[in-house]
């Protein structure tokens, strides 16, 4: 069935450049709200309405122009999207590539969808009018845009970058320009083997949903990989922080014994002669008692043994660290809970009070007490703010594992799964956790449910 009988034929695929505008503006605005950004809100309301009038604006100029200006003004289109993307999103270049491919593809099929129903429409109802295109419009873009929103931003995770390198970036702008060609040739040259004028929308409305598609799967095949890998990398560091456990274990035990041969050091200091000796006994015996000093007694004897181990590291980093613990509170938690639990706490707070230049400040607070229904955990540590995204006096709620702050860190895939693990902790025994930098103080507050709570 022939559906240009009551339209202009040459005007049967052209999309008005408003439409245009609106299509790749949405488009760009999805993933606006669906990857981090740089700005606060009300920078972000400003850059929303800047990027949709400059959309316009070059639209309307691009319908000026010759049709042999087609092609350059897809390929500026393009270029305006990843330079939205890219100021707007706190982004890489490669990864703005891949999403820059994801929301032009998008924009074509909404626009292919829009033309393909309004002029489904035109023929059924024999008449073109323009409140019925804008109707239309406003109905494809408004389902469109929603359902791509939702089934993508699961896809994508908000809280690291992509990451993505050079072969599957090439992958990515292979598809989508594969997918502009096939489903806009017939614009430039109606003779070719996948050209057909009488169903063109069909064929552009097809392949730009079959190149969404793949691109939706490739992206969501990636985000399982990274998901996978990164269970991976907490189960290990939760195995880490256990071994290291054990291993203080029995150091401790070592050291323990070795107190118990105190007398046999004095006995050694009072028949040596040899001056060089002599000062080697006692260094030795000046460890044994720094250790001795710094054996926990908080009444947990895993917890016992990691405070002591983190207590040895922060004197040999010049490090005070003041810890108030209740030890009684966790003896339901799990002893390798608790490993990860202390131990990526404490390991996250000695790595950023070890960077502070100035000994005097290089200060760790650590407490672990009851309150009504809950155990609160509480680790505090001084740092300048280099190494802290937060801004200062700003706070984040209590928070699960999938909303954690970013890390500073260039490769945040492989780093960050220390406040995961305590999160997952924290959510193993009906708890959350709480990220906050305030006047110099990085401060992580973590909550869990007290079952001997009465």
């Amino acid at each position: 069935m022939d559906f240009t009988a009551f339209i202009d034929p040459v005007k049967l695929q052209d999309t008005p450049r408003l439409f245009t505008a609106l299509a790749e503006w949405l488009a760009v605005f999805v993933y606006f709200n669906i990857y981090k950004r740089r700005s606060t809100n009300k920078d972000f309301a400003i850059q929303c309405v800047v990027t949709l009038v400059v959309q316009v604006f070059f639209q309307y100029v691009a319908g000026l122009l010759p049709i042999g200006f087609w092609i350059p003004s897809m390929i500026a289109a393009v270029a305006l999207m990843y330079l939205s993307l890219y100021v707007v999103l706190d982004i890489k270049p490669k990864d703005c590539g891949v999403i820059t491919t994801h929301a032009f593809v998008l924009a074509e099929f909404a626009a292919s969808l829009y033309n393909q129903l309004y002029v489904w429409y035109v023929h059924l109802i024999e008449r073109e009018e323009i409140i019925d295109s804008v109707i239309i419009m406003i109905i494809v873009y408004a389902c469109t845009y929603i359902i791509y929103y939702r089934i993508e931003r699961d896809n994508i995770s908000p809280t690291r970058n992509l990451n993505v390198n050079n072969r599957e970036l090439m992958g990515v702008l292979a598809t989508g320009i594969g997918a502009f060609i096939m489903s806009n040739i017939s614009f430039i040259n109606t003779r070719t083997p996948f050209s057909a004028t009488e169903n063109m929308l069909y064929v552009r409305t097809l392949v730009d949903f079959g190149g969404l598609l793949m691109l939706m799967t490739e992206m969501g095949r990636r985000n399982e990989m990274a998901a996978k890998n990164e269970n991976d990398a907490i189960n290990q560091l939760f195995q880490k922080q256990y071994e290291q456990y054990k291993l203080a274990v029995d150091n401790s035990e070592a050291l323990r014994k070795e107190m118990h041969d105190m007398k046999h050091y004095v006995m050694a200091l009072k028949n040596e002669d040899d001056p060089a000796r002599r000062a080697e006994v006692l260094e030795d015996m000046e460890q044994a008692i720094a250790i001795q000093e710094s054996f926990m007694n908080t009444g947990n004897r895993v917890m016992d043994v990691i405070l002591t181990t983190k207590s040895l590291q922060c004197q040999k980093k010049g490090i005070n660290l003041n810890a108030m613990v209740d030890g009684d509170l966790l003896a339901d938690i799990h002893v390798k809970d608790i490993c990860s639990l202390f131990g990526n706490l404490l390991d996250n707070a000695i790595e950023a009070t070890q960077q502070v230049e100035d000994e005097e400040k290089r200060l760790i607070s650590f407490s672990v007490r009851a309150r009504n229904q809950f155990i609160i955990i509480e680790c505090e540590n001084y740092s300048d703010g280099t190494n802290v995204r937060l801004k200062k006096n700003q706070t984040r709620r209590f928070f699960r594992n999938n909303n954690l702050p970013r890390t500073t860190k260039e490769d945040n895939v492989k780093h960050g799964f220390g406040l995961k693990s305590i999160s997952q902790v924290a959510e193993k025994y009906d708890g959350a956790m709480k990220v906050s930098y305030d006047d110099g103080w990085f401060k992580v507050k973590v909550l869990l449910s007290n079952k001997n709570a009465k």
